[in-house]
């Protein structure tokens, strides 16, 4: 998953001290199941740090952390009287088996904890890495748990590692020119410069597919058609020296795939989706992802009015009844177009994938299920007298390890056709309401 709220450019590296590390093979705790239900629900968790993992070598791999001194305590309640936060960093590295299910098995474990001074408080973000005995030739799930120790605050997160292939995107790692440390998104902004590295630093050369994005919208929300495939034939191709001063800029809106063999199809993918990505401010970016409530007839009648911004402002006025109940009802749902955008980007924006879907239409899930394979979301009614699930199964991808498919039932089927039916009556879906 990409990281939760926080995706500003950060410009300031500072440095951690570890002042503890302990290994444990505990089972997930009742604290730990509440945490998953909050999981894509940026309003409970308190810490929102960003993780990415880069494949070092066949023995290990590195955890990147990056947390917000903003939202830890800094008090001088310690046994030392020193003014300071203090942060704990656990992992636990489950083990998964061919087919991406889990093997209920914790490889490995271990908790950190890092202190953070009067500098780091003055600092945008907070920087520190972890190695973990990831080895090669598996597939596996990283869950790591955050904690404010003076507050009591928490975080999680889990993170999807492939190491059965040299050649795919973690086995890279993009470093930002400005910071000098690595990224956590896979997404760039326009003049934002960087350069790749790569975990064998014998490869001379990288090779860079271009591919103009399209405007195409996502499968219809009330039919079973699949979902739209991109054209895979890149509009330009380069060739770059695989060295450390070579600076990318992502200049044109669209997606570049990053290969060491150009002969193989993985590789790192990296995006400029243009406009104010991840956020929504153009006519377009407001207009497209009301598809998923407007009848087609509607939808095309939207495309062809001159002004769009307004075109858009009348759709939500006729569903609202009032500018008060519009603006409520516009505030949800690209609140949640934009947290899609964060969640769930993959090989298109997040917002577009079937779990963009279904998170803008429902709003966070009450429960969820993470495996390797990929996620079941489950949506109660008042009281929890109806469970309805959503299962999302991981594609293969050679652009994305994260494109997760809605495997559609009858019965979660009717329930999103009720939901887009509730938006349309000017009402925020909520099951059992």
């Amino acid at each position: 998953m990409v990281g939760k709220g926080k995706w500003l450019i950060i410009c300031c590296i500072v440095t951690g001290m570890a002042v503890g590390c302990a290994s444990s093979k505990k089972a997930s705790t009742e604290e730990s199941q509440e945490l998953m239900e909050s999981l894509y629900n940026p309003s409970k968790l308190s810490l929102h740090p960003d993780f990415s993992i880069f494949h070092e070598s066949n023995n290990y791999s590195v955890l990147y952390i990056r947390a917000y001194p903003s939202e830890l305590r800094f008090n001088e309640t310690n046994e030392d009287a020193e003014y300071r936060a203090m942060l704990l960093v656990k992992y636990e590295l489950i083990g998964l088996d061919e087919n991406g299910g889990e093997e209920n098995a914790v490889i490995d474990s271990a908790s950190i904890v890092y202190k953070l001074g009067e500098r780091e408080e003055r600092s945008p973000a907070f920087f520190a890495s972890l190695n973990i005995p990831i080895r090669h030739g598996n597939r596996y799930l990283v869950k790591v748990e955050t904690t404010d120790l003076n507050r009591g605050s928490k975080g999680l997160e889990y993170l999807y590692v492939d190491k059965t292939n040299p050649n795919s995107a973690q086995n890279f790692k993009v470093v930002s020119t400005f910071s000098g440390y690595p990224k956590f998104m896979r997404f760039f902004l326009t003049g934002e410069k960087f350069n790749v590295q790569y975990r064998d630093r014998g490869v001379d050369s990288i090779y860079v597919n271009y591919f103009r994005l399209t405007s195409e919208l996502p499968r219809p929300p009330i039919t079973a058609t699949s979902d739209y495939t991109m054209n895979y034939v890149p509009d330009t191709s380069y060739v770059f020296p695989m060295v450390d001063t070579v600076d990318y800029d992502l200049r044109l809106d669209g997606m570049y795939h990053v290969k060491v063999d150009k002969e193989q199809d993985e590789g790192l993918t990296l995006f400029n989706f243009g406009g104010s990505f991840p956020e929504v401010k153009t006519p377009r970016e407001l207009m497209e992802p009301i598809f998923y409530m407007a009848t087609l007839a509607e939808y095309r009648d939207l495309r062809t009015k001159p002004n769009r911004k307004l075109a858009v402002d009348d759709f939500w006025l006729k569903l609202g009844k009032s500018v008060e109940k519009s603006r409520e009802l516009i505030r949800i749902y690209y609140n949640r177009v934009i947290y899609s955008n964060l969640y769930f980007s993959s090989n298109k924006e997040g917002w577009k994938t079937d779990q963009g879907m279904v998170f803008i239409l429902f709003g966070p899930p009450n429960r969820i299920q993470m495996t390797g394979s990929g996620e079941s979301w489950y949506f109660y009614a008042k009281r929890k007298s109806k469970v309805v699930e959503f299962k999302f199964q991981r594609e293969q991808d050679a652009f994305s390890d994260q494109n997760m498919m809605w495997q559609r039932t009858t019965d979660s089927q009717m329930y999103l056709n009720e939901a887009i039916r509730s938006w349309r009556n000017g009402k925020v879906y909520s099951m059992g309401s």
